[in-house]
C-alpha cells in the first residue's frame, strides 16, 4: 500500500516526519551493529568451544591410554574410569553448546539481519517520499 505522503500538510510536519525516520534508520544501525557484535561473539565462543572440546578429548584419550596398560593399580583405574567418566560428560555439554551456536540462533540472526536490511529500504524510500512531497509545498 503506498504512502500518502499529502498527511504532512506543511514543511515543519515533514521536518519532524523525517527526523523521525532519521532516528529509526539510526536505531536500526545500531541493532545492525549489535548484530554484527553478537556475531564476533558467537564465533569467539565457537572457537573457545572447540578449543575446550580439543583439551576434553585428549584428556579422554590420555585416559583411555592409562586404562589399557597393564598392571595398573585398582586406585589408579579407579581414578581414570572417574575421571573420564566425568570428562565425558563434559564433551557431551560442549557438543551440545556447539551445536545450539550453530542451529536455530544462527538462523534466527540471520532473520534479524533480513529485518533490518527490509526495514532500512523501507525507511529509506519514505525518507525519499517526503522530502520529494516537501519540495512540493510552499515554503
Amino acid at each position: 500500500m503506498p504512502l500518502d505522503y499529502t498527511t504532512l500538510s506543511d514543511r515543519a510536519q515533514c521536518d519532524a516526519a523525517t527526523a523521525e525516520v532519521d532516528f529509526e534508520l539510526r536505531s536500526f544501525s545500531v541493532r545492525d551493529s549489535n548484530l554484527d557484535l553478537a556475531d564476533e561473539r558467537a564465533e569467539r565462543t565457537q572457537t573457545s568451544t572447540a578449543a575446550q572440546l580439543a583439551r576434553v578429548e585428549a584428556k579422554i584419550a590420555s585416559n583411555d591410554i592409562l586404562l589399557a596398560t597393564a598392571g595398573i593399580d585398582e586406585e589408579t583405574r579407579e581414578t581414570a574410569t572417574d575421571e573420564r567418566a566425568a570428562l565425558l560428560v563434559q564433551r557431551t555439554r560442549l557438543q551440545k553448546r556447539a551445536r545450539q551456536a550453530q542451529g536455530v540462533s544462527r538462523f534466527l540472526a540471520d532473520v534479524d539481519v533480513e529485518q533490518i536490511a527490509k526495514q532500512v529500504e523501507v525507511l529509506t524510500a519514505v525518507k525519499a517520499g517526503i522530502a520529494t512531497h516537501r519540495a512540493t509545498l510552499p515554503a
